[in-house]
């Protein structure tokens, strides 16, 4: 039974705490400012209590309450940087390569990974074998873009704050890296191109005509796939018995 407005109140009153060390935790992970990472939360609050507090009458009690504002907050983030600066997009050169060129791109270019910390990361999840130099080749082919965001600027970093925060912040960081540990499990048991195709349209944010040119499909049928698809994950998952709350939070990372 969803409890009434008051309770819905007394509940997120008495969670802010958590409330505050995650979005703490995930602006020092995007090494956003401390002035960015004090407008994230402000906005992150009204969204949780607007509509007489709707987010927290969504919860169904899946997992723990702390687990759900996890991944609320972390999806709020990704609507939170879009909100600011725009959703990232990928080049139309690396479109016409297709998906390893939109992935490699994204981790450099709107990751700020470097060119062997993103190989490494294709190669870890099997989107490729290809070594270092091959990639870097790839990479000279397409533009170079800046970050999706602005960086930060001067010596005020939430990664200077002061350290009581630390073991909440490795709370956080385990719940999400177990929910990664659980998924990477289960998409290891879809196709290649299954596990690339949901990876652009989650990570990525792309639509199913994107990952359709990006992939040279056709995208009607794509539709079709990537509903069989998403219905084998969410039969993997709960073989698995992961919970939908731990699948969003690592989707949505």
């Amino acid at each position: 039974m969803t409890p009434e407005p008051q309770g819905l109140e007394a509940l997120f009153v008495g969670h802010l705490g958590w409330i505050e060390r995650v979005a703490g935790t995930v602006c020092r992970r995007h090494g956003s400012s401390r002035e960015d990472a004090e407008d994230f939360l402000s906005w992150a609050k009204l969204r949780l209590i607007e509509d007489d507090y709707a987010v927290l009458r969504k919860f169904r009690g899946e997992s723990s309450l702390t687990t759900y504002l996890t991944v609320v907050i972390a999806m709020l983030f990704r609507d939170y940087r879009i909100h600011r600066w725009g959703r990232w997009r990928p080049s139309a050169a690396a479109r016409r390569r297709g998906g390893l060129a939109v992935r490699l791109e994204t981790l450099v270019y709107r990751d700020q990974l470097r060119l062997e910390q993103a190989g490494e990361a294709l190669r870890t999840a099997g989107e490729t074998d290809l070594r270092d130099r091959d990639l870097a080749r790839l990479l000279s082919e397409l533009p170079a873009r800046g970050p999706a965001r602005p960086m930060p600027v001067g010596p005020d970093p939430l990664a200077d704050a002061p350290a009581a925060d630390r073991a909440d912040d490795l709370v956080v960081a385990e719940e999400v890296e177990a929910g990664r540990r659980a998924i990477a499990g289960v998409l290891e048991r879809l196709s290649a191109e299954d596990r690339l195709m949901l990876r652009m349209r989650f990570w990525e944010g792309m639509s199913v005509a994107e990952i359709a040119r990006g992939l040279g499909l056709p995208q009607k049928p794509l539709y079709r796939r990537m509903e069989r698809a998403l219905a084998n994950l969410r039969g993997l998952l709960e073989e698995a018995g992961v919970s939908r709350d731990r699948a969003r939070a690592t989707l949505e990372e």
